[in-house]
C-alpha cells in the first residue's frame, strides 16, 4: 500500500512540469501607433463585420492567432451598412 502511494505522488509530481508548461498563455496582439511600425511585417488580414468594433475585435483576434505581437488598422470602409477593414500584421 505504501509503494502504490509513493508511486502515485511521484507520478503526479512528475506530470507537473507538462501541465504547467501545456497552460501558457498567448499574448494578444495589440494596435500599434502609426509611427511606430518599426518591427517586421508579416502579412496582412481583413474582416467584414456589422460595426466598426466588431471588424477591429475580428483583426485582434486574427492577428493574435497569426502570431503576430501588434498590427496597425490601414482602413475602415462601410457598404451598405458592412463594415470592411484591413490591418497589417508585425513581429
Amino acid at each position: 500500500m505504501k509503494r502504490l502511494l509513493r508511486f502515485s505522488v511521484v507520478a503526479a509530481l512528475m506530470a507537473l512540469p507538462i501541465v504547467t508548461l501545456a497552460a501558457t498563455t498567448v499574448t494578444p496582439a495589440k494596435e500599434l501607433a502609426p509611427a511606430t511600425t518599426h518591427q517586421q511585417t508579416i502579412g496582412t488580414i481583413n474582416a467584414w463585420g456589422d460595426s466598426a468594433d466588431d471588424v477591429e475585435a475580428f483583426l485582434s483576434k486574427e492577428a493574435t492567432l497569426k502570431g503576430a505581437t501588434g498590427y496597425t488598422i490601414n482602413s475602415e470602409r462601410d457598404f451598405d451598412g458592412q463594415i470592411y477593414g484591413t490591418a497589417t500584421l508585425y513581429k
